[in-house]
């Protein structure tokens, strides 16, 4: 559609103008200064003469614009039934594009899933034949170690049954000597054995009441009998038994009589007791002593200082113990050692030797009055 614009600018310029001023003198002969004002700037004269001014000249500018879009507007209208055409075919393209990638991407699909499952197929049945070739070996395997074992197996039965019969045979001789040697060490008692059954047979299988009623009751006879010996015989053990524990308790009341004597008498008691005498810091030295728990009176803080003073006095002269004694100290501090570590781990022996290496640093001295 056509159409018009109106525009309107000022153009400003500056203009460079030469400007001739003449003036005349006043009443006294003197000529007066000249102020002359262009475009608001102020221009001083102070006499006749030509003076170049700067001016800036403003021009207004005023003009229309008529635009004829008729052949745009023409154009334009060619133009949208050219792009109708267009967007029907980009439309029918898109979707000839659509079904063409659809179809392409079902046909795509369908080969992608043919060859998985096919590569899998193929896969499974190439695993399969592998674990059937093993499998196979394996069962011919299997069945030629069954077949050994069932060999095996009667072998050994073979072995078994020929052994065992053969132990047994030895067993059953071994029985039969046995049994005769004993026939033979109690002879007297089989054949009274023999007789008596022979007797008990004769006794119940004749037809004479009288004989088993006697039999009957001399067996009765004999069982009381035999049994009042038997507890005869066991109560005769235990006063045996009774009469031998008051002797050896008689014995022992007697010996410990002997043993024992009413009388006091003083003695004199011996128990360790360990002095040590250390060195601390600061050249300080350290004096202890260690008694027995059962020595009550030494427990006091006074009895052990006054044995310290004593130990540490001059008047004791500290000298080594005899070979003798101390061959019968070190037996019996070995003796005690090897009572206390029993055990023969590497930690006890460490500890034994530890000890052993320690009670070596030095001697036993004792104190001489």
């Amino acid at each position: 559609m056509s159409y018009t614009r109106k525009y309107q600018e000022t153009i400003s310029e500056k203009i460079s103008k030469q400007l001739k001023v003449s003036f005349s003198s006043d009443s006294n002969g003197k000529i007066s200064k000249v102020d002359v004002q262009i475009d608001n700037k102020t221009h001083s004269f102070s006499g006749n003469g030509t003076k170049n001014i700067d001016v800036e000249a403003k021009i207004p500018v005023s003009f229309e614009i008529e635009v004829d879009t008729r052949s745009f507007d023409t154009s334009v209208e060619h133009c949208n039934t050219n792009v109708n055409l267009l967007t029907g075919a980009v439309v029918a393209t898109e979707v000839a594009q659509i079904a063409s990638i659809n179809k392409n991407s079902k046909k795509v699909a369908s080969t992608i899933v043919n060859g998985f499952f096919g590569y899998i197929k193929s896969e499974i049945s190439q695993q399969i034949s592998e674990l059937t070739q093993n499998i196979d070996a394996q069962l011919m395997h299997l069945k030629e170690l069954s077949d050994a074992c069932v060999a095996k197996k009667m072998q050994m039965e073979g072995d078994f049954n020929r052994i065992s019969g053969r132990y047994i045979k030895i067993f059953d001789d071994l029985n039969k000597e046995l049994s005769n040697r004993i026939m033979e060490l109690d002879k007297p008692t089989f054949v009274f054995k023999k007789e008596l059954d022979n007797q008990s047979i004769r006794s119940v299988k004749n037809d004479m009441v009288n004989t088993v009623l006697v039999f009957g009751k001399e067996g009765g006879m004999l069982s009381s009998k035999l049994g009042v010996t038997l507890a005869k015989k066991r109560a005769l053990d235990t006063l045996n038994q009774a009469k031998i524990f008051l002797l050896q308790q008689k014995h022992l009341n007697y010996t410990v009589q002997r043993s024992m004597i009413n009388e006091n008498i003083a003695s004199t008691q011996y128990s360790p007791v360990c002095f040590i005498e250390s060195s601390e810091e600061k050249n300080q030295i350290s004096k202890q002593v260690y008694l027995s728990s059962y020595i009550s009176t030494m427990q006091e803080n006074i009895r052990k200082n006054e044995m310290i003073e004593e130990f540490s006095g001059d008047s004791k002269f500290w000298t080594t113990i005899s070979t003798e004694n101390n061959e019968s100290i070190r037996k019996y501090f070995n003796s005690e050692i090897n009572d206390a570590y029993v055990g023969a781990d590497p930690h006890t022996e460490r500890v034994k030797a530890m000890i052993n290496k320690i009670a070596n640093l030095g001697t036993i001295q004792t104190i001489n009055n």
